[in-house]
């Protein structure tokens, strides 16, 4: 998001919002925090915050960074075949509860 759509996006709050006038240091930390995010889906986030809510929004309630890709899934994936390969190798083998855990363990030890 531009400087200039940053500042569309105050006006429009500072309208809608009569008593939120907007300090210098909290436009420039707007400016800030605003361009790392998409002018559309934030505007998008802001009309439906103006729908809800009585009060301005806050950065974190309009804030719409982009999306970062990770290998989570991936991740994931291995992490169950792993596990699922283990259980299949060791069936019979089950964790035991430590003596002193028994006593409060409606499951009993092994």
């Amino acid at each position: 998001m531009t400087k200039e759509e940053a500042v569309k996006l105050l006006i429009l709050i500072e309208s809608v919002y009569p008593n939120c006038v907007f300090k210098d240091e909290t436009v420039q930390q707007w400016f800030q925090f605003c361009s790392e995010m998409d002018y559309e889906k934030v505007m998008t986030k802001v009309k439906i915050h103006i729908r809800k809510s009585p009060f301005p929004p806050a950065i974190a309630d309009i804030a719409v960074f982009p999306f970062e890709e990770n290998d989570f899934p991936e991740t994931l994936q291995k992490w169950m075949k792993e596990g699922r390969e283990r259980i299949e190798r060791e069936p019979n083998q089950r964790n035991t509860l430590p003596e002193w855990l028994t006593e409060y363990s409606a499951r009993k030890s092994v």
